[in-house]
This record gives C-alpha cells, structure tokens and sequence, in this order.
C-alpha cells in the first residue's frame, strides 16, 4: 500500500508538469492545425538556456525562468513567422517535415555548444524533501505541480475572458468567420504559437531541479507530450491536464512495480489500451 501510494503521488506531481508541456502543444494545435515535432526540443533549449544562466550569474533555475520565458517566447515567435507560416497552408506533411528539422537543428545547435554529456543545473530546493505520513516527495515536484495547475487556470482565465483570449478561441472554432469579423488571423496563430514556446520555458525551469539534461532528451518529451495531447482529446485543456497525470502515474508505476525495460514501456501500453476503448479521449470535446 505504501508503494502504491508513493507511485500515485509521484505520478500525480510529474503527470501535472507533462500536462503543461501538453498544453501548449494543444493550445497551437487547436489554433493552426499544427503537432510541433520539434516541442520537446524547445523544452532542451529552455533547459540549457537555465544552464547558460547559472552558468553566467548562479541565478537559480526558477529565477532564470524571467530570463527564458521572453527569450523562447521571441523564439517561438522567430520561427512560426520565418520558418512554419510559410509552409502552414501547405501539405501536412511538408510542416511535420519542417519541424522534424527545426528538432535536429535545436539538437545539433545544443551538442555543439554545451556537448554531448549529461549535466545538471544545481537550485536550492533539489535536495529538500516532504514527507506526509508515508508518503515522501520532493519538494521540486510539489512546486511543480502547483505551478503546473496555477498556470493552466491562468491560461483557461485568459482564454475566456481576454479580447486576445476570445479571438484565440474564435480562430479556433471558425478561422474564416474569424477573418470576417476582423480578427488578424495570421497575428492571432504567431501569438498562440510564441505564447506556446513560452510555456515551456516555465516548464523546463520547473522540471530542471535535480534531473540530468542532455540534447537528446528532446525527442522524448515531445512523445510525452504527444501521449498527453491525444489522451486529452487534442484541445480540452481538462482532458490535456488528465493525459499528462495519467502518463506521470504509468511512468511511476512502472519505474517501482516492473523492470527497467517493461518500465518504460508501461505508459505506451496504457496509451493503446485507452486509445483501443477510448479513440475520443479521456473527456469529453468542447468547442
């Protein structure tokens, strides 16, 4: 019993931050119609910029996010406006193939400035710990899940009761009639796009405290996040936030009831199995 509720609250913690990376691949993928292959590889870059800052200024992690989060939010802006709009209206392919190669451009570009071994970045909470009956966290991954959930309120504020939210949602449901009502469509998709990147410079300073980084972890949390955004139903922020919990807690599972490899494999089976009964999603769809 004690195990099991080691592995739920683990699952719970790390679940909530790989719903934040699902996010802000939902919240493009809603807007533009566009899976960003090269998610996960933003996620490196923002941890690597947190490197480069503690590096430069021994700033910890959760302040380098102040740092981050405009630099990738320029980023994200940068390369949707240069780089994917260009070819968005194209073949669905020729965009998967383009950030498939903004992916191996951002790992490659990584490898050649910071090498190719782990490392990690220290913060004065990474060896701290929380222990509740019998249950012990870390009190990086408390923080983490509290920042996770605070973020996609904030998030679900901003799109029901901002103009810029509201014009996100209308793009969303009818691009044309947006068009017509005089919504700058084309602004609305790089914004949704840079505010996407920028998500994830809070989650990669969130999840950096006590975790080895390399620059090819990337292609990892893009699957994580994929997982998590075909779980959620691609677009409800409710469903997104419950893939991501569902793959944390399969992962933790895994890692203490199985063996190393079957461990690893135990959220790609529950995956299926959902996707098998469930094609639709966790929860239900909302327009």
């Amino acid at each position: 019993m004690e195990e099991l509720l080691q592995a739920l609250s683990q699952g719970l913690l790390i679940g909530s931050t790989y719903g934040l990376l699902a996010l802000g691949m939902g919240l493009v993928y809603g807007v533009s119609g566009i899976v960003n292959f090269s998610h996960g590889d933003f996620v490196s870059l923002g941890m690597f910029l947190c490197l480069a800052v503690y590096s430069l200024t021994g700033m910890d992690p959760y302040l380098a996010m102040l740092i981050g989060v405009p630099v990738l939010t320029a980023l994200g802006g940068l390369a949707y406006h240069f780089l994917i709009r260009p070819v968005a209206g194209h073949h669905l392919l020729m965009v998967i193939q383009l950030t498939l190669g903004l992916s191996l451009l951002l790992q490659n570009g990584l490898l050649m400035g910071f090498g190719g071994q782990p490392v990690r970045v220290p913060s004065m909470v990474e060896s701290k710990l929380v222990i509740a009956g019998d249950v012990i966290m870390r009190l990086p991954h408390i923080i983490a899940c509290i920042s996770s959930f605070a973020l996609a309120i904030l998030l679900y504020i901003m799109l029901r009761a901002t103009d810029i939210g509201r014009s996100i949602r209308a793009v969303h449901q009818n691009p044309r009639a947006a068009a017509l009502m005089g919504i700058d469509v084309p602004r609305v998709r790089l914004f949704t796009f840079a505010l996407g990147i920028g998500i994830l410079a809070i989650a990669a300073a969130l999840l950096i405290p006590g975790t080895p980084i390399h620059p090819n972890q990337g292609l990892r949390y893009t699957v994580i996040t994929l997982l998590a955004v075909v779980l959620g139903g691609m677009t409800n922020f409710v469903g997104i936030m419950l893939g991501g919990i569902v793959i944390g807690t399969a992962e933790a599972m895994g890692t203490i009831y199985l063996s190393h490899t079957l461990g690893m494999l135990l959220p790609y089976i529950i995956f299926v199995l959902i996707m098998l009964f469930r094609p639709q999603g966790l929860t239900w769809k909302t327009r």
